[in-house]
């Protein structure tokens, strides 16, 4: 009987087997120059040049690598195209508990009652709540409505335009979540989670402007009722509100004053609820729309600019803590604020396509938009 020989065969490297599976769905579409694997081919790195243009080519490969569990990311570096697989899909398929938002908006309105009552009556409707009778608490509640339903009905028209730009672009968004603050304004305004990441740069740059153009256009003409409905009186006046000699101004809410009112030198601007809500509006969109971090205007800048982004974050930032120490202190917390979300704007998955003469022209109208709105000094 003839003896034979069994030799031990290798198993294929799963590494080397997924490069190749991966390389093979890249064929037309990228030409593959180089090629490393990182943490046991979790993510692995191709460079080369696209065939194809970015937009076109990104969900081609995506939906190819989709199948074999993989997404990818694109980037340029050291002068070529890279082409990120990185294990996993990134999407987030919830999209929150709708019972939270809720329960948020539920308590930010009574805050906010309680602030709008605050600035109408000079007693908050937690004090009257307390002390009040049941005719004082209802007069407390109708007193705060028109700075509630003005402020929130400002920061829920631009988190709905975050959530219609995310969901036209086939981005997963949670509803808005209103932030309940019980002193103060009533609230540290609103915000919408992303479960799904940013295509690419026209993606980032509709989503992150969409809200902040669709509060200012909401803000405008509440502001000029909330002119019409405030009204004059002698300086200095008792009131337990906001007056104009009291609030910081813009060029445009400095036009609009003097358009739209009348104001003689011996008196000053009794501010209506309506109007001070729709200040805030005007606050809070130039907040926004600092060209930083997670804001609206961070958003834009990464669109626009790229990495060279982070550069002009840091200029910004330092400008806010020089703002902070001559102007305003104000500055000083929102400095703060903003260095807890970072400075740094994280990529879309397609970092190379370029946003496009339409959306840099919408970019110039943007910073314009902000020097128009922009307050440098908030409270006096």
């Amino acid at each position: 009987m003839q003896n034979s020989i069994v030799y031990p065969t290798t198993e294929p490297d799963p590494v080397e087997q997924t490069v190749k599976t991966l390389s093979s769905e890249l064929h037309g579409l990228f030409e593959v120059r180089r090629v490393s694997a990182q943490s046991q081919g979790q993510v692995i790195s191709f460079g080369g040049q696209l065939l194809v243009n970015a937009d076109n080519s990104y969900e081609k490969i995506r939906r190819r690598f989709r199948a074999h569990g993989y997404t990818p990311a694109f980037r340029h570096e050291k002068g070529e195209d890279v082409i990120l697989a990185m294990e996993g899909l990134v999407e987030q398929p919830k999209t929150g508990n709708p019972l939270v938002n809720i329960l948020l908006f539920v308590a930010t309105v009574f805050t906010t009652l309680s602030a709008g009552a605050n600035l109408t009556t000079g007693r908050s409707l937690f004090e009257t709540f307390m002390t009040g009778s049941p005719l004082a608490i209802l007069q407390a509640l109708i007193a705060g409505l028109p700075f509630t339903i003005t402020l929130l009905g400002i920061l829920g028209i631009h988190e709905l335009g975050h959530y219609i730009a995310a969901r036209l672009h086939g981005v997963r968004a949670t509803l808005p979540y209103f932030i309940p603050m019980p002193f103060g304004l009533g609230t540290l305004g609103a915000f919408i989670s992303l479960r799904s990441p940013m295509q690419n740069r026209k993606v980032l740059f509709d989503i992150g402007l969409a809200g902040p153009y669709a509060g200012f256009m909401a803000a405008v003409p509440l502001m000029l009722l909330g002119l019409l409905l405030s009204s004059t009186n002698y300086v200095p006046y008792s009131y337990p509100g906001q007056t104009l000699d009291s609030l910081g101004t813009s060029v445009l809410i400095e036009l609009f004053v003097r358009i739209f009112t009348d104001i003689p030198p011996d008196r000053t601007l009794v501010a209506h609820p309506v109007f001070f809500a729709a200040w805030l509006g005007f606050f809070l969109t130039g907040i926004n729309l600092l060209p930083v971090g997670q804001l609206d205007g961070g958003h834009a800048s990464y669109a626009l600019l790229g990495r060279p982004a982070h550069a002009v974050a840091l200029i910004i930032f330092g400008l806010l803590i020089l703002a902070g120490a001559f102007i305003s202190t104000n500055w000083f917390i929102w400095a703060f604020f903003i260095m807890l979300g970072g400075l740094r704007h994280p990529p879309p998955m397609n970092d190379i396509s370029d946003v496009g003469p339409v959306r840099k022209a919408i970019g110039v109208m943007t910073i314009i938009l902000f020097f128009l709105i922009f307050i440098p000094v908030p409270f006096r």
